[in-house]
C-alpha cells in the first residue's frame, strides 16, 4: 500500500488537516497521500498546473458517445435487495446535459433485479449477466463508456465488465470513477490490467460533473490533457495520478439528476429503496448536501468527501416539486450524511416541506448532537415518518476511543421518547467488533440499547472498508490485507478485526437481535405493524439467497404471541 518513487513528498506536504486523523494515518498509505494533496483536505496546496494535450488516438470528427455504467453488485446471503437509481451517474448525465453532452446510463443492477448468480461460498452477484452485457456492448456504438461503483466490494464486477467491452470493442475508451477508484487509484489501474493490457484507460477522481466534460472534448479532439485536475491513467506504459483539486461548491448550480436517463418505473415497481420497508410506493431519494467533516474511523465517505457543502432549501423545495409533478413520487429519502448538521438551515427546510405533504426517512441517519425537540417537532410536522439515528454504539468509551464519534448519550432516551410520544418510528445503528473493543463494551452498548423504544435495529460487525482509518490502519499493521478488505459482510466477522473470537461475536450480536426484536414488537405491535405490515409476506423475497439472521428475526418477532 505504500506510496512509490513520484508519490514521495516532504514531510511538510504530507500533511492532512484533522488533527487526530493525521495522527492516526500510516505515513505511507495511499488514503493519506489523497488527502493532503487535495485542496479540502491538505495543509499544503499543490499548484494547479497548466494544461499539456497529448495526442492519444486520431480525432472522431463528432462527440465521442458515452455510456455511463453501474455495474452488478456483490451482496452476501440473505442481503435485502434493495435497488435505487445511480445518483451520481444521474448527476454527471444532468450536467453533462446542460452542457449539450449526451450520455446514456445503464444500471445493470435494475436491469437484472432477478438474476442472481452465485459467485463464492454465501456471496451472489446481483444484476445484468455477462451475455447480456455483452450483447449490449456489442449492439451500441459506444466510444467511451465510464464506470462506478458504491461499495468496494464490487470492485471484481467492474473489472469484469470493463473487460468485457475491451474484448468486445477494443477501441473504446473506458474510464471509472467513485471513492475507491479516486483514493486507490494506482493500484486500480494496475489491478485492472489483463495479459498485460489496461482494461481501464483512465479515472476521473472526486466529482465527474466538473472533470468528464472536459475529458470529453479532449478526446473529440483525440487528445487528453496529461495535467487535468483529477486525471489518472496510462501514459507511455506507466500510470499517473494527478491530485484532486477543485471542488464544486455551488450545488444550487447543478441541475436536479437526469433521472429520465434511467427506467424509473423498474425501480417504482421493485419499490426496495434505500430504507426498505417505505410507505410510499413511488419513492425518490434526495441529496441535500455533501461533506461529512465529522471523521468516525470506521467510515470511507467522510475521506472521499469531508467538508460539508449544502444547497440552498429553495433550491431542494423545487426539485421535490418538481418530482412531484413529473413523476408523482409520493416518499422522500434522504441520502445526506448530514441532513441536520446546520440546524437554521434544516428547520427552514422543513418548515417549507410541510406543505409537499410528502412523507419521509433518513435511511442514511442523523447525528443525535443535532436534534432537539424544536427541530424533531418540525420534522414531524412536515412528513417525517422514521428517523435512523446512528449511535453506532451504546458505550460512551467504545465511541470515544473506538470510533471517535461525537455521540452524546445522555441526551438520547428524553429525545426518544419526544419521538415516540409524535408516533415517529425510530430505526438504530451499531457497530460492534472495533479493534480494542472488550465483550464487556458491547454488552454493556446491547444493554443500554435495550432500555431504549427503538422500532427496529441494525447491528454491524465492523468491517475496514477501503477509504476509511479504520482500512488503513488494519492493512498498515498486518490484521488484514488489501485483498481480503473487498470481501465485506457486516453480519459476519470475516476480517476479524475484534480480539473476541469471531463465534463468539456473531453469536453475541445474534442472541441480542433476537431477544430484541421480539421486545420491539411485544412492546409496540401497532408500531410494527406500521413498519412492516405491508411488507411482511415479501420480506423473504426481496433477500438474496434465503433470508438473512436480522431480517429472519423480524419476520419471526411478528409470530410472537404475548403471554
Amino acid at each position: 500500500m505504500s506510496g512509490s518513487g513520484d508519490d514521495r513528498r516532504p514531510e511538510r506536504d504530507l500533511r492532512v488537516k484533522q488533527n487526530k486523523l493525521d495522527e492516526n494515518l500510516p505515513h505511507d498509505s495511499e488514503l493519506r497521500l489523497y488527502l493532503a494533496e487535495k485542496d479540502e483536505t491538505a495543509r499544503v496546496k499543490r499548484p494547479h498546473k497548466a494544461p499539456s494535450l497529448v495526442d492519444f488516438r486520431p480525432p472522431t470528427g463528432t462527440f465521442p458517445r458515452t455510456l455511463l455504467v453501474q455495474p452488478p453488485m456483490c451482496l452476501y446471503e440473505g442481503a435485502v435487495k434493495r435497488v435505487i437509481p445511480p445518483l451520481g451517474l444521474c448527476y454527471v448525465a444532468a450536467a453533462l446535459e446542460r452542457d449539450g453532452i449526451d450520455v446514456d446510463i445503464l444500471d445493470c443492477i435494475v436491469e437484472g433485479v432477478d438474476e442472481e448468480v452465485p459467485v463464492a461460498e454465501g456471496v451472489w452477484r446481483l444484476g445484468m449477466s455477462e451475455d447480456r452485457f455483452r450483447a449490449y456492448i456489442a449492439e451500441h456504438d459506444y466510444d467511451v463508456v465510464g464506470f462506478t461503483m458504491i461499495y468496494s466490494s464490487d470492485l471484481q464486477n467492474l473489472y469484469r465488465y470493463a473487460q468485457i467491452v475491451k474484448e468486445v470493442r477494443p477501441g473504446t475508451v473506458v474510464i471509472a470513477g467513485g471513492l475507491h477508484a479516486s483514493i486507490y487509484t494506482k493500484r486500480f489501474l494496475r489491478d485492472a490490467v489483463v495479459d498485460g493490457v489496461p482494461t481501464i484507460d483512465f479515472v476521473l477522481r472526486g466529482e465527474g460533473e466538473i472533470r468528464l466534460g472536459p475529458f470529453l472534448r479532449h478526446l473529440q479532439e483525440g487528445r487528453y490533457d496529461r495535467n487535468a485536475d483529477g486525471l489518472a491513467g496510462w501514459h507511455d506504459g506507466e500510470v499517473f495520478a494527478n491530485p484532486q483539486l477543485a471542488r464544486i461548491t455551488d450545488l444550487d448550480a447543478l441541475p436536479f439528476p437526469a433521472y429520465h436517463k434511467v427506467p424509473l418505473e423498474r425501480y417504482f415497481e421493485h419499490n426496495v429503496p434505500f430504507s426498505p420497508y417505505p410507505r410510499g410506493h413511488r419513492v425518490m431519494q434526495i441529496y441535500t448536501s455533501r461533506g461529512c467533516p465529522v471523521g468516525c474511523t470506521f467510515c470511507s465517505s467522510t475521506n472521499f468527501s469531508k467538508a460539508y457543502v449544502a444547497r440552498s432549501v429553495d433550491n431542494v423545495i423545487a426539485e421535490m416539486q418538481y418530482y412531484k409533478d413529473e413523476y408523482g413520487i409520493d416518499e422522500i429519502q434522504f441520502a445526506d450524511d448530514n441532513l441536520t448538521f446546520d440546524k437554521k438551515r434544516a428547520m427552514e427546510l422543513f418548515q417549507r416541506m410541510t406543505p409537499l405533504k410528502l412523507p419521509w426517512c433518513t435511511p442514511n441517519g442523523i447525528m443525535v448532537n443535532t436534534l432537539s425537540p424544536p427541530l424533531v417537532d418540525a420534522m414531524v410536522a412536515s412528513g417525517l415518518y422514521q428517523i435512523t439515528l446512528s449511535l453506532d454504539s451504546g458505550s460512551a468509551e467504545t465511541l470515544k476511543q473506538q470510533h471517535r464519534k461525537p455521540v452524546d448519550l445522555t441526551r438520547v432516551p428524553d429525545l426518544m421518547h419526544h419521538l415516540q410520544k409524535l408516533g415517529v418510528l425510530m430505526h438504530g445503528t451499531l457497530v460492534v467488533g472495533m479493534p480494542g473493543e472488550t465483550e464487556e463494551q458491547i454488552e454493556e452498548g446491547f444493554r443500554y440499547v435495550e432500555s431504549l423504544p427503538f422500532n427496529s435495529i441494525n447491528v454491524f460487525i465492523a468491517q475496514a472498508i477501503p477509504g476509511s482509518e479504520l482500512f488503513e490502519r488494519a492493512v498498515s499493521n498486518g490484521t488484514i490485507s488489501y485483498e481480503g478488505a473487498l470481501h465485506i459482510d457486516t453480519a459476519r466477522s470475516t476480517l476479524r478485526l475484534a480480539t473476541i473470537a469471531p463465534d463468539r461475536l456473531e453469536g453475541l450480536v445474534e442472541d441480542f437481535l433476537e431477544r430484541y426484536n421480539k421486545s420491539i414488537y411485544l412492546r409496540d405491535p401497532e408500531a410494527w405493524e406500521r413498519k412492516y405490515a405491508q411488507h411482511r409476506e415479501r420480506m423473504a423475497r426481496i433477500c438474496v439467497g434465503r433470508a438473512s439472521a436480522i431480517t429472519s428475526k423480524i419476520i419471526e418477532a411478528g409470530d410472537v404471541v404475548p403471554s
